[in-house]
């Protein structure tokens, strides 16, 4: 198939630093590519030349990464679907100024490829959109670019990677001494002289993730969040929010999820973190095995292009 990837034209992609939704189209479309699919990126904030460079490519499948242009959406020919990469969509109270993008979005009601079931039910229910238009497709990770170790330099530590922000709520955490932190900052009341190691580059990401206990995540909304795959390639357990456990099996003990009631209980979190920790560093085969599933191949195989196919199938009874 000749497909589109539509990303949000604000940083280049592939990115030279963070930027998790530039990171995940570059990897879906190497391993489209992988696959034998052709894969054109657009990634301009102008609206006529996405439109003129998807009619150049002429696709059978359109993908718009970047809910800001489901205005765009009406005037795409070729069948399409569009993502959102909002991190409070299972959080409709917290939505602010999103709210005018969810009325677009309940208006055109485009097909939407959805990154978990809970955001699936976010727009059928809250946008009015039908489930013969919303389908569940995760994201994925390139698992064999992890380095992996069976014994960890920093067994005894834990590290919250992601960017230092709001959302993120790095600073409420920074009296758990086993706690690291990497990520660009952008909160003034997080601490850098305590435990903070630091922007991390693609590369050091994939070599020394595996060197930690686990891995942290406890933002106050996510969608999917791609971290904790990237953590669990690596053969990290991880603890999370209860908006970071999408597609995961939260029965497995190297899960552990933190109730939002709980979350200023540092006590708790803190217990919490380290009872995962110690058992996910005794049980690092049983993780990366458990990871393969996301593996970009396996997902695009499994989920993303069947649903694809649905779509254009759909498109062609129009």
């Amino acid at each position: 198939m000749r497909i589109v990837l539509i990303g949000p034209g604000i940083m280049p992609i592939p990115p030279t630093g963070w930027g998790a939704c530039e990171i995940l189209i570059w990897d879906t479309k190497l391993a489209l590519e992988k696959l034998g699919h052709k894969v054109h990126i657009v990634n301009t904030k102008d609206g006529r030349q996405i439109i003129n460079e998807i009619n150049e490519f002429r696709p059978d499948f359109v993908h718009v990464h970047y809910d800001e242009f489901i205005p765009i959406v009406p005037f795409i020919q070729y069948p399409n679907a569009i993502t959102s990469h909002f991190g409070y969509l299972e959080r409709p109270n917290m939505f602010n100024g999103y709210i005018n993008v969810a009325n677009e979005f309940g208006k055109i009601k485009p097909n939407v490829f959805c990154l978990s079931e809970g955001i699936e039910k976010i727009y059928n229910v809250m946008f009015d959109i039908s489930k013969e238009k919303t389908y569940v497709t995760p994201n994925g990770v390139n698992y064999e670019e992890f380095n992996y170790v069976d014994d960890p330099e920093f067994a005894d530590r834990s590290i919250y990677l992601a960017k230092i922000d709001y959302r993120k709520r790095q600073h409420l955490f920074q009296s758990i001494e086993s706690m690291w932190y990497a990520g660009n900052l952008a909160d003034d009341r997080f601490d850098t002289k305590k435990n903070y190691l630091g922007e991390w580059s693609k590369d050091k990401l994939y070599n020394e993730l595996t060197e930690y206990g686990n891995l942290v995540l406890l933002s106050d909304g996510e969608a999917h969040p791609l971290v904790c795959m990237e953590a669990l390639a690596s053969g990290l357990g991880v603890v999370v929010c209860e908006w970071g456990k999408a597609n995961l099996d939260t029965e497995k003990e190297f899960i552990t999820v933190i109730p939002e009631d709980k979350i200023n209980d540092i006590q708790f979190v803190e217990k919490e973190i380290i009872k995962n920790r110690e058992y996910s560093v005794k049980h690092r085969d049983e993780i990366r095995e458990y990871a393969k599933q996301f593996d970009w191949v396996e997902v695009l195989k499994k989920h993303y292009l069947p649903s694809v196919e649905e779509v254009i199938a759909k498109h062609g009874t129009k």
